[in-house]
């Protein structure tokens, strides 16, 4: 599951209902989920044999069976998915102070970021403390600051990072220690490139460089930004008597900014990066409908990738480890092809039914890229799908609960949702609008409804201790019955009536937790857009965005006078105006450019 926090406020704590399933339906979902969360599936990574292997594996499930390919001959539908990026010959660096001819500095002590711009730069140095321009705590090392036209030499992290009492809190790092909002806040201001430095209370005297870290399929930041070693920054602020640790040292005891706009130091550079791609693949069978119907469809679906050998997106990102995503998600993944093989059975021979298409993607786990390609080519036209079921973490199902997430999507689904869990003994609590951060979003976004069912979070979630002997097979069984009784219901019945979402989207571009509410909702199908702005897939009803007439299809390209280049930068502007404020936002809509004025709102507006 694809998540940068579970943050999800409920406990799953039900009654236990006496229901006995098929020994058999039981072992075959334990037996599927070993399959895929064997250690020679080496965590289903991206760029892995072992991701390989697993489609492999699943296609020949697919056959067993009895579907059909889903894209005309194929099994697979393969699409490139960025994974990072990779230096590329060119880089350079080299500073000179005052008339002084240009010093090269050795490609060994500084490094692009992973969110760098590729480009060249030049300009006057500026030392702007931390880049901490934070109003609301009375700290403001920009203020009053030229940047125009300025390399920007900023610290990482924050002041009094060690002091409980301080107002950028001391016990963790505040939002304003981020290194994309303070390089946003620096390129608003003007600044041409960014180079950070780790200060002296930070590095341990190791004055080290980060490894360049890839930034998946997130877009760059819209100029070069670097970091140097430590030793290279205090050879550039030597002349002007700034100490790094003095430095620090001065802002820890009394919070008063020392910014220093004009060096005397010229800076100038290349920053040559290329953007580094894997080709994965979704996997796909379809049952044909029969009658009337058949030109409809249901899908269910699962995302079969998991994490490889862990990362920065592990709850253990230093441990090295097969993470074998037992319930994240090769749980789903069996459930699916459980569902779906006892709706062949129950199916055959029934003169009128819709489609059943088993979807299985991959690349969920960098942002719903697999499911977000199958929408914009799925083998049965979007608008023909009546529904999509979506199966992720389903394999720890404790005292017969789990949630169905997505019921607002349509009015029908409450009903057919209660008349399933009843039959399968199953207490479900149903809640949400089709946003979250699971492969159902890619539908709904594209109008379908959806659901998306959940046994619950646990420790174990995205680490290596994910394994197949924790996972409930009998409840997994139950589970994937459930998912059959629904998508049967569906198949044979009337389609559910796509509703849009009258609660807050649990992945919004702009309810990172600070500042306005706008109530606009990505389209995360452009999620690795480098041509600039914010595609939306839709707005939430009644929300700011949509008294204002902002709507789906609209591109966003500036709010409140900041240039909007991605998803980050449509953050930061909320997070940086006030709920009541009304700002101009243009956008572009079939190509020609609007500017709307929208009154902002607060976060607790989200919730009504």
């Amino acid at each position: 599951m694809h998540r940068r926090a579970l943050g999800i406020p409920f406990a799953l704590s039900f009654a236990a209902v006496a229901v006995t399933d098929s020994p058999e339906l039981a072992e075959r979902f334990r037996s599927d989920v070993a399959a895929l969360a064997a250690d020679e599936m080496e965590g289903r990574g991206l760029g892995t044999e072992g991701l390989k292997r697993a489609a492999a594996w699943i296609e020949g499930r697919l056959r067993q069976i009895g579907l059909k390919p889903a894209f005309g001959t194929s099994w697979r539908q393969r699409f490139p998915v960025k994974t990072g990026v990779a230096v590329e010959p060119g880089g350079l660096l080299e500073a000179a102070a005052g008339t002084s001819p240009p010093s090269p500095v050795d490609a060994a002590s500084w490094t692009p970021l992973g969110f760098s711009s590729s480009g060249a730069f030049e300009g006057e140095l500026a030392f702007a403390g931390y880049g901490i321009e934070a109003p609301p705590l009375g700290y403001e090392e920009l203020k009053g600051v030229e940047l125009r036209g300025k390399v920007a030499l900023v610290l990482r992290y924050e002041p009094q990072e060690k002091d409980e009492g301080s107002p950028f809190d001391g016990r963790r790092p505040s939002r304003w220690s981020g290194l994309r909002y303070k390089v946003h806040q620096l390129r608003e201001r003007g600044a041409v490139a960014v180079v950070f430095v780790t200060g002296p209370l930070q590095d341990d005297g190791k004055d080290l460089l980060p490894a360049l870290r890839n930034d998946g399929p997130e877009s760059a930041a819209g100029l070069p930004v670097i970091q140097v070693r430590r030793s290279v920054a205090e050879t550039w602020l030597a002349p002007l008597g700034v100490d790094l640790r003095r430095f620090q040292e001065d802002v820890d005891r009394d919070l008063r900014p020392r910014s220093r706009a004009g060096t005397g130091v010229r800076v100038r550079g290349r920053v040559a990066l290329r953007a580094t791609f894997v080709e994965a693949e979704n996997v796909a069978g379809v049952l044909p409908g029969r009658g009337r119907l058949a030109d409809e469809a249901v899908v269910v679906g699962a995302h079969y990738d998991h994490l490889g050998f862990g990362g920065e997106r592990s709850m253990k990102p230093n441990v090295r480890g097969v993470h074998n995503g037992a319930d994240d998600n090769a749980s789903g993944t069996a459930a699916a092809l459980l569902a779906v093989d006892e709706l062949k059975r129950r199916l055959a021979g029934v003169a009128e039914h819709r489609t059943i298409v088993c979807a299985l993607f991959s690349a969920e786990e960098v942002g719903l890229a697999g499911s977000a390609r199958f929408v914009e080519q799925s083998p049965v036209p979007i608008p023909r799908v009546a529904a999509m079921v979506n199966l992720d973490m389903v394999g720890r199902l404790r005292d017969g609960g789990l949630v169905a997430f997505g019921t607002e999507s349509a009015p029908e689904w409450p009903a057919i949702v209660s008349a399933a869990a009843t039959e399968r003994g199953l207490k479900v609590a149903t809640r949400g609008d089709g946003y979250g951060p699971s492969d159902q979003t890619s539908f709904y976004a594209a109008h379908v409804p959806v659901l998306h069912f959940f046994t619950g979070s646990h420790e174990a979630y995205h680490t290596p201790d994910d394994d197949v002997d924790a996972i409930n097979a009998e409840g997994g069984a139950r589970v994937a019955l459930l998912t059959a009784d629904v998508a049967q219901a569906v198949a044979l019945k009337a389609r559910p009536t796509y509703a849009r979402a009258t609660s807050a989207p649990a992945m919004e571009g702009d309810s990172r937790g600070y500042g306005a509410y706008l109530g606009t909702v990505p389209d995360y199908r452009a999620m690795e857009s480098d041509s600039g702005g914010v595609l939306l897939g839709d707005v939430r009803p009644g929300a700011p965005a949509d008294r204002a007439g902002i709507r789906g299809g609209d591109v966003i390209v500036e709010l409140a006078g900041t240039k909007i280049g991605n998803l980050y930068d449509m953050t930061f502007a909320l997070q940086d105006h006030k709920p009541g404020e009304t700002v101009d936002v243009a956008l572009l809509r079939n190509g020609a450019r609007l500017v709307l004025k929208a009154t902002l709102g607060s976060r607790s507006e989200r919730g009504r």
